[in-house]
C-alpha cells in the first residue's frame, strides 16, 4: 500500500458517517473528492497521485502502466454531477469508518460543526494498492482519513425549485383535529 494525501479538496457523494451497500455490494464508506487542476493545491494533489500510482505498477505489474479505467481516477466531465466539470475524481471506500476529524485534528461525529458534508473542502488520506485476481488488475483506493478544511456550497439533491413549484399560501387557514374529527364524523 502506498499513502494518498488529497489537500484542499472538495467532497462530494459523502458517505462518511454510515457504510452505504451500492451496487449490490458490501455496506462501504465511500466518497468521491473534486480536484481542480486549474489551482496549485489540483496540480500539486495530480502529481501526487500520478507518483503513488507509478510507484504501484513498478512494484505490482512490472511497470505496465495502467489505463484509467483500471484507477480510481476519472473526467468530472464524463458523468455531469454537479461541481464536477471541468475537474477530476478521484474515489475511495473502505468497509471499515474512516477517521473524521475537524480542523484542529479532533474527532468530529455527524452533525458536529467541523463534520465534512458534500460541497465542503477537505483534506483525505487514501491508501492505494494494486489488485491482480481473477477481477483482473487495477489501483484501489481505500479512503482511511477524512479532515474538515473548510465550509463549500451544499451540493443539491433535488430539482425542486421550492420558489417556482410552490404558491406561497399565506394567512393561517390552519385545520384542527376537531375540525377535521367533525368533517369525517370522528
Amino acid at each position: 500500500m502506498a499513502k494518498l494525501i488529497l489537500n484542499n479538496v472538495r467532497l462530494s457523494f459523502a458517505d462518511l458517517f454510515t457504510a452505504v451497500s451500492k451496487f449490490d455490494g458490501d455496506p462501504k464508506f465511500s466518497a468521491s473528492f473534486i480536484i481542480d487542476p486549474s489551482t496549485e493545491d489540483g496540480k500539486a494533489n495530480l502529481a501526487s497521485f500520478k507518483k503513488v500510482v507509478r510507484q504501484i505498477e513498478a512494484e505490482k505489474f512490472n511497470g505496465d502502466e495502467m489505463p484509467t479505467d483500471k484507477l480510481p481516477i476519472q473526467d468530472g466531465n464524463v458523468k455531469g454531477y454537479d461541481g464536477w466539470t471541468d475537474n477530476v475524481i478521484i474515489s475511495g471506500a473502505n468497509k471499515k469508518r474512516p477517521v473524521i476529524v475537524g480542523r484542529q485534528r479532533q474527532p468530529v461525529a455527524e452533525g458536529d460543526l467541523d463534520s465534512p458534508q458534500s460541497g465542503d473542502y477537505v483534506n483525505v488520506v487514501l491508501d492505494l494498492w494494486g489488485m491482480n485476481n481473477n477481477y483482473g488488475k487495477r489501483i484501489i483506493a481505500s479512503l482511511e482519513a477524512v479532515q474538515y478544511a473548510a465550509k463549500g456550497v451544499p451540493f443539491v439533491a433535488s430539482s425542486v425549485d421550492v420558489d417556482s413549484d410552490f404558491d406561497d399560501i399565506g394567512g393561517d387557514d390552519s385545520v384542527s383535529v376537531s375540525d377535521v374529527k367533525d368533517t369525517f364524523g370522528l
